[in-house]
């Protein structure tokens, strides 16, 4: 498991229009073995931030550290699971969780078969070994993803909305499948979304995004054990809480961005 300091996170991207700065000055910390949500609007930084972690963005200024290492010296070892499953259609299952395995030394690695065997358990995919993806159902693929991650034996998990393009009845079933995995062995993870229910059913704690250039306008604690039930008393409490933060910050940005309107 990994622990997490971001210290003055600031990304800015070169335009046609000129620089786009995405992340202004953004600070936060994760716990090993933490479940952490960054909740935002689209376009908010959330994912260039989550990509900053994993070393595949170069940082502006400011910096990441993960187990005390900067980002900018190593990158850290992650799993990243993204809102498509991304796998190999012409490979099966099996396959697909090879090739990851063996992404980095383009060889076998000790114990490969037991721990494809392992993870699959891990996810409740035993038994789906020789299906190809289009034999499968979407959220079966997705599931193969968080397997995909968990193969590699990452301290870190990244996810980046990956039950986003689910209908909703889907992603309470994989959230609920996710929580239970992540239960059954804890791995540091960041993840990644714009849905408040989402937030609140999986964080320990939610870091809330303003919109770009993006600070963070509160860090919310999840005092509430895990599984959680939807609909209960306590969790729509907190969804009520972490709701008028979250649009509290979107009106702030909009009465900022008026007043700079007006003072041109």
């Amino acid at each position: 498991m990994s622990q997490i300091e971001i210290k003055q996170l600031t990304k800015i991207f070169d335009t046609v229009s000129g620089k786009l700065k995405v992340v202004d000055n953004v600070s936060f910390n994760v716990a090993e073995g933490e479940f952490v949500c960054l909740l935002g609007p689209s376009g908010s930084g959330k994912s260039v931030t989550l990509n900053c972690i994993a070393g595949l963005l170069d940082i502006t200024s400011g910096d990441i550290k993960v187990d005390g290492v900067s980002v900018r010296e190593r990158k850290p070892n992650y799993g990243y699971i993204f809102q498509q499953s991304r796998m190999l259609p012409w490979r099966t299952v099996r396959e697909n969780l090879l090739f990851a395995l063996r992404a980095e030394s383009g060889r076998a690695v000790p114990n490969e078969d037991q721990r494809i065997k392992d993870v699959l358990e891990l996810v409740n995919l035993v038994g789906y070994e020789d299906f190809y993806m289009h034999q499968i159902s979407g959220g079966m693929q997705n599931r193969v993803g968080i397997a995909r991650a968990y193969v590699r034996k990452p301290d870190l998990l990244l996810m980046d909305e990956p039950f986003g393009a689910l209908d909703e009845m889907a992603a309470r079933h994989l959230r609920s499948e996710l929580v239970a995995t992540w239960m059954r062995d804890r791995r540091t993870v960041v993840f990644v979304t714009h849905d408040i229910v989402e937030a609140c059913y999986l964080a320990d704690r939610i870091v809330i995004y303003t919109p770009k250039p993006t600070q963070i306008a509160a860090v919310i604690e999840i005092d509430l054990p895990h599984p959680r039930v939807y609909g209960s008393a306590a969790l729509h409490e907190i969804e009520s809480r972490v709701l008028a933060v979250f649009e509290k910050s979107l009106s702030d940005f909009a009465n900022a961005t008026d007043m700079a309107g007006t003072s041109l």
